[in-house]
Order: C-alpha cells, then sequence, then structure tokens
C-alpha cells in the first residue's frame, strides 16, 4: 500500500546534519537521533513493547480511552481535524479513531513524527483499519518549532474544530520551551490530550522503580544502536543512567543516560572531527519526571489550562485535557 510523506524543512539533510554536529560539539546528543532511522525505530518500538506502560499496564489503555471520550464529549458535532504531535507507532491514534469515526460528521487525521519509519509504521496500522480515512502525515521536528498552523491549514475541514494529542514527548523535550510552543499552535477553541510519565513521589524517593524502566538490556540495545551508527567503538565507551533533581523540593527531577569513555576516541561526521578524551561524558538522552502535583503548575506557566486530568492508579502516568488559558 503506496504511502505518501510529506517532509518539513526541519528534516531536510543538510538542518538534520548541522544538529548532529552541534549535538556532538555540546556534548548533548538531540534525542531526535534515537528515533531518527528505520534500525532506531525498531529498537525503540521493541523497547516500548518490553516497558512502556501503555504496553505492560492493560488497564492503561483504559485511562486513554476515558480521555478520549471526555474530549469527544466537549467537541461540537462538526468536522474534526485529529492532529497526532508524536504518533509514535499510531496505536494510542488508532483508539481515538475508532470512537471519533462512528461520531462525527467529517474527519481528518494528520500524523507526526520526527521518524519517517514510525508515521510510515503508523500509517499502515490506520489505513488497514480505515481505508477512507483522509490523513496528511507529516515527518518534522518539533524542536525546531515548525509553523504548524500553515501546515494544517491547508487540511483543516470546512468549518471543522481541532483536537491536538501529544503524548508521551513532554520526558523528552525542554518542557519550558516545549509547552509554550504547543499553547501558541493551539487556537482559542482547539483541544490538546497531553500526557507526561510521571513520577509517583518527589525524587529521590521513586528513583529505585523508576530508573530500572531506562536501565535494561532493550533500552541499552536502543542506546548503543545509535553510537555505533555515528561510528563511535563500542569497546571503548561505557553507557550508564543516573538521576538528577531538578528543583530542590523534587517534584521534577530527570533520567540521563550519558556514555563514558575509556580511552581517546575521535570521530568524523560531516567532514568534521570530534575528539573525545578519557573520562569524558556525552548525554544520548534525558526523560523528565514530574509529580502529578506540579503538572497543573507547569502547564499553567505555559498558558495552557487543564480541563480534566486523568491519573492511572500507579501515578506514573497521567492523561490532561487542555486548552489555551483565557
Amino acid at each position: 500500500m503506496p504511502i505518501t510523506l510529506t517532509f518539513h524543512d526541519s528534516q531536510y539533510p543538510a538542518r538534520v546534519a548541522e544538529q548532529l554536529r552541534q549535538g556532538l560539539r555540546s556534548r548533548r546528543l538531540p534525542a531526535k537521533f534515537l528515533y531518527d532511522s528505520p534500525a532506531q525505530a525498531q529498537r525503540w518500538l521493541a523497547y516500548h513493547q518490553a516497558y512502556s506502560p501503555s504496553r505492560t499496564e492493560s488497564d492503561l489503555l483504559g485511562l486513554y480511552q476515558d480521555a478520549y471520550v471526555a474530549a469527544l464529549a466537549r467537541l461540537p458535532n462538526t468536522p474534526l481535524h485529529y492532529v497526532s504531535l508524536g504518533c509514535g507507532g499510531g496505536r494510542k491514534d488508532a483508539l481515538f479513531l475508532q470512537r471519533a469515526w462512528s461520531q462525527l460528521p467529517q474527519l481528518h487525521y494528520t500524523p507526526t513524527d520526527i521518524s519517517a519509519a514510525l508515521v510510515v509504521e503508523t500509517m499502515l496500522h490506520i489505513q488497514a483499519a480505515f481505508a477512507e480515512l483522509t490523513c496528511s502525515p507529516y515527518v518534522l521536528d518539533l524542536e525546531a518549532e515548525p509553523e504548524l498552523n500553515a501546515m494544517l491549514a491547508a487540511h483543516d475541514p470546512e468549518a471543522s474544530v481541532r483536537l491536538f494529542s501529544c503524548f508521551g514527548m513532554i520526558p523528552n523535550f525542554d518542557y519550558q520551551t516545549f509547552l509554550p510552543y504547543v499553547q501558541r499552535t493551539l487556537r482559542e477553541d482547539d483541544l490538546l490530550l497531553i500526557s507526561a510519565n510521571l513520577s509517583p513521589d518527589p525524587y529521590p524517593a521513586a528513583k529505585a522503580y523508576i530508573a530500572p524502566q531506562y536501565d535494561n538490556p532493550h533500552a541499552h540495545a536502543w542506546y548503543s544502536g545509535l553510537l555505533d551508527s555515528l561510528g563511535f567503538p563500542m569497546s571503548q565507551v561505557s553507557t550508564s543512567v543516573q538521576a538528577v533533581p531538578l528543583r530542590e523540593d523534587g517534584q521534577i527531577w530527570q533520567l540521563q543516560v550519558h556514555t563514558t569513555f575509556l580511552q581517546p576516541v575521535t570521530l568524523t561526521v560531516y567532514d568534521e572531527s570530534f575528539h573525545f578524551g578519557p573520562d569524558e561524558h556525552l548525554q544520548v538522552f534525558f526523560s523528565t519526571r514530574f509529580t502529578p502535583e506540579v503538572i497543573p503548575e507547569i502547564f499553567a506557566e505555559a498558558g495552557l489550562q487543564v480541563i480534566e486530568s486523568f491519573l492511572f492508579e500507579s501515578r506514573e502516568e497521567g492523561i490532561y485535557l487542555c486548552g489555551v488559558s483565557a
């Protein structure tokens, strides 16, 4: 089944190459490269399947169903443009589309992701289930803050409203810039369903049972796949996971994955050489955790109003139905 993708210029080769060079210069690799290639997308899907609560906790899908019901109840009975910011493999989007398909007079679906392979995976899944659904899939880098409204307007059904989903994205972005960007993208009547990986307790109490989700064979295969593809000699590096508080009260903290060089390494990428000394670190990944109590505060700071919230019983994941603050 043929699939046509639109690539935003944030994913053009020259920009991607410069982002990688800048990441190596600053010793902080952009998270996008962990998903970018087909091989990395498959490693992520395997890791996601093994450790994501949405796959390992069957009751969590019920929480997403509740959030979808609440969103549909607040939407008018008019055409809808459903925009997925970070569609991943498309499984959660399919749950929403199953509900919306029979309830709304017209539906348009725009999946977006940094990874072309993941957008294709989503489209294969969605087209098999909804052969008549009109779609406009995009490959883009949300961290580059693309102007989405101009892109989306070309696909908005007449007299439509828009519902955005943004699942699993906040942990891997600088939330203090990413959330305001999402807020600026929303029109006055748009709604947003956004999820957050949560910390049931403040740091350091939650560290012991959350850190293993990032320090396991599937996760390390994902990290190592990127390092190996860049040309790092794997016998000369060691990768570790550490927890770092971002606020003194422990309400916001971060899991960070660092690669340490065991001996001098020189890597040449896009005609630029990078030299790493013994015991020097390269940050490969980070995931930020928030307690449920602090989420309304960080959303309000970004201009987002929480209309309704859905908290999983473990307090490790929450879904929030939001609009633009008055």
